[in-house]
């Protein structure tokens, strides 16, 4: 199953995640309902930590806050002794609020406001990662303003192509991020940092896409981040230590996925580090990656309850939901794929006579024809009040939700050893308006 490590089936044929039964969690928490099995979170984060413990190479860990963010995920992370990475003044907020240390926080960002730099030098953030040249000289004069000096990596684009959607590619040469290696963009970027007295470069940073499941690409983008780092040396006579080579390990989202694992990734990481720190002449000191959705991804699943039931005959079947785009906008945003069980039904499909199953699309109730979640998947035949869990949908659904059509936002509910604990309470109707104001009167 595409399922958390600690799924499995009741006598009552339920599906149970985290020792609960997942529809009593429906009827406790209402539906649409994010559920995150904390035995899989801790044992991606257990992985990431023992694999990429090299014994001569310093890790830092770096969770990507972008896949799925909130006070206990932060506070969990921070547990766990990873860094976190913030993109927004909004996410270093959540962070700052969690506990994390502030020491342990990358600040990211494409075009960071002054607000936001303010907001992150205030709070003493461990490394604002510089994007470009406008953030680099507003950057160098708060600090100077400040008389104070604040460590940076500098972003590179270092035309490494992901195999992967080119909505999520992040390193190719014309991607709206960083420093382009090609060119002198990314030395004058080091030129004007070691210029000034009040930035201190630590490193350089890549990222070059997600959902990344032919790993050999990050062979190619250790080799072309060390050969540039020889570079700078030899042109600028400055030795970066430091090297962040991002995120993007792919996980499984439908049964033909084959993701590799993070012992993988480090394997081929910690061999692409030795082969070109040796072929280059110039070690690191240090390595960061950036992990997201390969430690929150098939953590979490999302419940819903299944409404109307319409069949057109010789044509297609509907099994309409009570969520959608507006919890989980990637199938539409992307063609994300995804696959699904009926929870409270959990037969096995290979059991059930042909007659009793259908082939169906899972759509979602809002006013867009494109609301498909699943567009065919075969299930046992569905009738309104079922059940339909849909796997996989830890990262980038909750942090991507909208309230479109007036939806409230999900809640989202952890599960552990039988017990349930919510993260995020679910929106009501009247957060909806409660920063409204009315066109006439108070």
């Amino acid at each position: 199953m595409l399922l958390p490590v600690t799924s499995k089936v009741d006598a009552g044929g339920h599906l149970v995640i985290g020792g609960c039964d997942v529809i009593s969690l429906g009827k406790k928490y209402g539906t649409p309902l994010y559920i995150i099995d904390l035995a899989t979170l801790r044992r991606q984060m257990e992985d990431y930590r023992k694999y990429f413990g090299y014994p001569d190479l310093e890790t830092g860990i770096i969770y990507a806050s972008k896949a799925f963010t909130c006070t206990a995920m932060a506070q969990l992370v921070s547990e766990y002794g990873l860094g976190m990475d913030v993109s927004t003044g909004g996410e270093l907020y959540i962070a700052l609020n969690a506990g994390v240390p502030p020491e342990k926080i990358l600040f990211h960002g494409n075009n960071k406001s002054y607000a936001e730099i303010v907001s992150g030098l205030d709070s003493k953030v461990g490394v604002f990662v510089v994007d470009n040249f406008h953030e680099l000289q507003m950057l160098a004069d708060i600090c100077r303003e400040r008389n104070i000096r604040q460590d940076i990596m500098i972003r590179i684009t270092p035309g490494v192509k992901a195999s992967t959607h080119e909505y999520i590619q992040t390193g190719n040469q014309e991607s709206k991020f960083g420093f382009a290696i090609n060119g002198q963009d990314a030395l004058e970027a080091i030129k004007i940092t070691s210029g000034s007295g009040n930035l201190k470069l630590k490193g350089i940073h890549a990222h070059i896409g997600s959902q990344i499941f032919n790993i050999s690409c990050y062979d190619r983008l250790v080799e072309v981040m060390i050969k540039f780092m020889a570079r700078v040396k030899e042109e600028l006579g400055i030795s970066l230590a430091h090297l962040d080579i991002g995120g993007g390990l792919g996980v499984k989202y439908v049964p033909e996925d084959r993701p590799p694992s993070i012992g993988d990734l480090a394997g081929v990481i910690y061999d692409a580090v030795k082969k070109y720190s040796v072929k280059f002449s110039h070690g690191i000191d240090k390595l960061y990656l950036e992990p997201g959705r390969s430690i929150v991804g098939n953590a979490g699943v999302t419940l819903y309850e299944v409404g109307a039931v319409k069949e057109i005959k010789d044509i297609r079947n509907y099994a309409a939901i009570d969520g959608g785009m507006s919890d989980n906008i990637r199938p539409i945003l992307y063609g994300a794929k995804y696959h699904a069980y009926l929870a409270n039904r959990m037969e096995d499909i290979k059991s059930c006579n042909e007659e009793d199953i259908r082939n169906y699309s899972i759509v979602g109730k809002h006013c867009e024809s494109g609301d498909v979640i699943i567009d065919d998947i075969r299930l046992p035949q569905l009738k309104s009040g079922d059940f339909i869990v849909v796997g996989t949908t830890g990262a980038y659904c909750y942090s991507m939700a909208s309230n479109y059509n007036g939806q409230p936002m999900n809640a989202v509910v952890a599960v552990e050893e039988g017990k349930s604990r919510l993260w995020i309470e679910r929106q009501a109707y009247n957060d909806l308006t409660i920063r409204d104001k009315r066109l006439y009167g108070d």
